[in-house]
């Protein structure tokens, strides 16, 4: 019997087929020299130059209609090591260890509303020194009775879609009714805080931590692309 991985592209005993085919694979592995490399490397590496500064900036353009080509980055595994660590963050983003934060609440402890959503989400605000009200991204308010503080810096760095995740779920996580149907959108029935509304705050405090670690892990890599191909 040969080499499992360079058998032909058929689906396994659960009718799955590998997204990495059988000729990536032997592209990878001739191109490095390397026939350690595994398919799950490849996937592993992939994610990492998506997320490479120098290959998003040259194909700006081209990332808005679709995805151009990957590269072969000069270091296969620091992009391998990297996607592997992105991929972890992302994918347990919902039971990852919270970033310590300073959470003000006033009111009872024992309230249920303590922690709940009463209307959209939002930034702290302070005066510029001008005098002008301006944002303050190291404060999030939930409600009036409950606010978020200290959230670092580089929590704002990771950015999807124009938007970080806190700043998704000040989008997302928030009270309204639609004027048409009436059918009231209420983020406070959303998982796990639904049952217990603390878990709102956790939530928020994990995000904190996929968007620091991402922006950490994202800054150490390399270039993904040789100097010819800037």
């Amino acid at each position: 019997m040969g080499d499992p991985a360079n058998t032909p592209d058929t689906p396994d005993e659960h009718g799955r087929i590998d997204n990495i085919t059988n000729w990536c694979l032997s592209q990878f592995q001739d191109h490095y020299d390397d026939p350690t490399i595994t398919k799950d490397d490849i996937w592993a590496y992939i994610y990492g130059v998506l997320h490479a500064p120098d290959w998003r900036t040259k194909y700006a353009n081209d990332l808005r209609k679709g995805l151009p080509r990957i590269p072969f980055a000069p270091d296969f595994r620091a992009f391998r090591e990297a996607g592997q660590q992105l991929m972890d963050l992302h994918l347990n983003y919902e039971t990852c260890e919270p970033w310590p934060l300073r959470v003000v609440t006033t009111g009872r402890p024992d309230d249920p509303d303590l922690y709940r959503i009463k209307k959209k989400m939002d930034w702290g605000k302070e005066r510029d020194p001008d005098g002008k009200l301006v944002k303050n991204k190291t404060v999030l308010v939930v409600n009036d009775h409950c606010r978020i503080e200290e959230i670092p810096n580089e929590a704002h760095d990771y950015v999807v879609n124009g938007k970080s995740p806190l700043e998704w779920a000040i989008a997302q996580l928030t009270v309204k009714t639609d004027s048409k149907s009436g059918i009231k959108n209420n983020a406070n029935h959303w998982h796990s805080w639904a049952v217990d509304p603390g878990e709102l705050v956790l939530h928020l405090q994990r995000l904190v931590r996929v968007s620091v670690e991402t922006a950490r892990v994202i800054g150490g890599l390399p270039p993904a692309l040789a100097p010819d191909a800037l």
